[in-house]
């Protein structure tokens, strides 16, 4: 995995390599690179090198302390989130859907019962009150549609931007003319656009000392926010295909999902345990004004 190519590096017997390896740890904000970090600090003997690895160090306690991690922003920044959010939609929606279908089949068997009862004592009502008093009667019996149970489940699909984005495998493309732009172009928009490009249309990770570089001594603040930005993208897209391809991800997805149920069937609850149709639709209200809470953030 590039954490551990990285975190290897900060013991090279090459300085470049090792004051390398610490700027980039640094700039991509790898919390989990801090032990290492912190015991190559400590035997480190080139005062450059040094340097740059208390720099680092410093970056990193920092984002650990405000809750960074690497796992967060690719479960973030590749819409897994939002997948997830979709799925545990889908199923309250289906749970709902349920519900409303067991309420509706105990209101019509009510409803049955109700009209069973008032035709068996149609003899002593056609009696007491005649034909039309008796049909005046039954009318009442059977409540408006729109009286019973109601929920805006809303729709049943998936929405726009809910679905996660794949990883493309880190490639080993030209870098050279991207850096030189990177570097030396006289314009700060041409400088942050290369910077983009190497994560977005090369997606080397060897370009990444080089976005380091920028992010720490461009004198745009435009460049160096782009440097970051694209450092991160072609670190994160390494860290998520490695994931993608050990099965990591998938155990990621699947814990985060919960979805440790037993292969049994549950148990069926007793008659007597069913809610009533009014309990099953407050449940129903409690978990539509949730869904349409989390909506809005």
């Amino acid at each position: 995995m590039i954490t551990d190519e990285l975190v290897s590096k900060l013991q090279h017997s090459d300085a470049l390599q090792r004051l390398n390896a610490a700027i980039v740890l640094g700039t991509v904000d790898e919390v989990q690179a801090i032990p290492p970090l912190i015991e190559a600090f400590k035997h480190e003997g080139e005062a450059d090198v040094k340097q740059a690895m208390s720099w680092a160090g410093k970056r990193l306690q920092a984002a650990r302390h405000e809750g960074y991690s690497t796992l967060e922003a690719i479960i973030q920044h590749f819409r897994i989130d939002r997948m997830l959010d979709e799925q545990n939609e889908a199923r309250e929606r289906q749970m709902m859907e349920q519900m409303k279908f067991r309420a509706e089949m105990e209101h019509l068997k009510r409803q049955d019962d109700n009209i069973k009862d008032m035709a068996a004592g149609s003899v002593i009502g056609g009696a007491l009150f005649g034909l039309s008093g008796m049909m005046s009667g039954m009318a009442g019996v059977a409540p408006s549609s729109a009286d019973f149970i109601s929920s805006n489940l809303g729709s049943s699909g998936p929405q726009l931007g809910t679905q996660r984005i794949m990883p493309t495998r880190p490639s080993s493309s030209e870098i050279r003319l991207q850096v030189q732009r990177l570097h030396h172009d006289a314009s700060p928009d041409k400088r942050a656009q290369a910077a983009l490009n190497l994560a977005r249309l090369v997606n080397n990770p060897e370009a990444l000392p080089d976005l380091a570089h920028a992010f720490i001594s461009d004198p745009a603040a435009a460049v160096q926010a782009a440097a970051q930005k694209a450092a991160k993208e072609i670190y994160w897209n390494a860290v998520y295909w490695d994931m993608e391809q050990n099965g990591e991800m998938a155990a990621e997805i699947t814990r985060r999902a919960g979805n440790t149920e037993s292969s049994a069937p549950a148990p069926k609850p007793a008659l007597e345990d069913k809610p009533a149709a009014s309990d099953i639709g407050a449940i129903l209200k409690k978990a539509e004004a949730k869904r349409e809470k989390r909506k809005r953030y």
